[in-house]
C-alpha cells in the first residue's frame, strides 16, 4: 500500500503529542519506522503547515526571505520552502532556484530538530545537517517558530 492509499491519522495529532512521540522513542529506528507507517510525505506536509501555525512574526521582524528544506529519507528527498515575509510565513513542498539558506538533513535527524529534541548547532557539528548560503541566517530560522515541546 502506498502512502496515498493510508489514512494518515495526522489530522488528530498535535504538535505537542507529536513531539511527545519522538522524546519516548526508543531510538532512531522507531522514529523512522513510526513516520513510515502513516507516510512520510503525509508526515512532512503537517510538519510544514505547523511550521505556519507556529510562525512568531515580532521573532522574525524585518526578515525577508525563502529557506530551503530538504529532507532525506532512504533514496527519497522531500524538498520544502518556506517564504518569510512581512510578518508572515507559508511552506510549499517544492524546490526553488535561490534561497537565502539551505538546510539538508535526514528525516529524523529534521523530526528532531522541529521537536525541539536536537539542536541545530549539534546536527550540523555532527554532520547531520548540511548548510548552504547564509550560515548566521541559519542559526536564527528555528527561533521565528514556537517549538512543540513534549511535556
Amino acid at each position: 500500500m502506498n502512502e496515498q492509499d493510508q489514512g494518515s491519522g495526522l489530522e488528530t495529532v498535535t504538535p505537542e503529542q507529536f513531539a511527545q512521540l519522538v522524546a519516548e522513542a526508543e531510538n532512531d529506528e522507531q522514529i523512522a519506522e513510526t513516520i513510515h507507517s502513516v507516510g512520510t510525505k503525509g508526515t512532512l506536509d503537517r510538519i510544514f503547515e505547523g511550521f505556519e501555525e507556529r510562525f512568531l512574526p515580532e521573532k522574525a521582524q524585518g526578515v525577508d526571505a525563502q529557506v530551503l528544506f530538504t529532507i532525506k529519507d532512504e533514496s527519497d528527498e522531500y524538498p520544502y520552502t518556506l517564504t518569510i515575509s512581512d510578518g508572515t510565513c507559508s511552506a510549499v513542498g517544492e524546490r526553488i532556484d535561490s534561497p537565502k539558506t539551505t538546510l539538508t538533513t535526514d528525516l529524523v535527524s529534521f523530526v528532531k530538530l522541529v521537536t525541539g529534541q536536537e539542536d541545530g548547532i549539534k546536527l550540523f557539528m555532527a554532520r547531520k545537517l548540511q548548510v548552504a548560503g547564509d550560515l548566521m541566517f541559519a542559526q536564527k530560522i528555528m527561533t521565528f517558530f514556537d517549538r512543540p515541546s513534549a511535556s
